[in-house]
This record gives C-alpha cells, structure tokens and sequence, in this order.
C-alpha cells in the first residue's frame, strides 16, 4: 500500500495541503475494497491501481464537500461506501474492460461443420 500512498502524494500539487498517510490508506482500502467488489476478484489487478489512486485522490479532495455523507471526527474523517461509488462512476467503462480482463479464460470447444 506504501507504493500507492506515495503515488496519491505525487498528485497534490506542492502548495496544496496532503492528507496525513492514515487518511490517505484508509481512503485507497475504501476505494480498493469497491473496485474489488466491482471487478469480482480477490486482488487488485495491477492495471487497476491507477483507478485506485485517481479516485482516492478525488474523494480526498472531496471530503468535507457536496457529496460527502458521512465523515468522523478521526485522523482526516471517512467516506461512505456511496460516496466512493459515485466518485468510481467516472470510472464504469474502465472497470468494465478490467472485469472483463480478469474474467477467466476458459477452454471453448467448437462444434464440427457439417
């Protein structure tokens, strides 16, 4: 998670105020926790770490604003699992070629012509 934390870092610009690491690892568990319920798999593909980082990084921007529906007096608040999944509806068409990716390939038997 380290990799991706720096990388939600690396999008702020350098006069922009950057969550503390909790906050920012609990908003990528939160958004991975979605894609992963999204794409139907026990991991994070590699290829989705970027929708991770983008949309942690837009409901961290977020957070506090129209939108948010919950938030909590700890370390940088949360976010409900709604608000997460508005934020990843930007992303639908993406998620869909990756579930589609990582959908299993099975053997096809094709039938004899006659």
């Amino acid at each position: 998670m380290a990799a991706l934390v720096d990388r939600v870092k690396a999008r702020y610009l350098p006069d922009e105020a950057v969550p503390d690491d909790s906050a920012i690892e609990e908003m990528i568990q939160t958004v991975t926790d979605r894609l992963l319920i999204r794409l139907k798999v026990d991991g994070l593909p590699r290829l989705a770490e970027s929708i991770a980082v983008d949309a942690a990084v837009k409901a961290l921007r977020l957070r506090g604003y129209e939108g948010s529906t919950s938030e909590s007096a700890s370390d940088g608040g949360s976010m409900s699992n709604s608000f997460v999944d508005d934020v990843l509806s930007a992303y639908s068409d993406d998620i869909e070629a990756l579930r589609e990716a990582c959908r299993p390939k099975g053997i096809k038997f094709m039938g004899a012509r006659r």
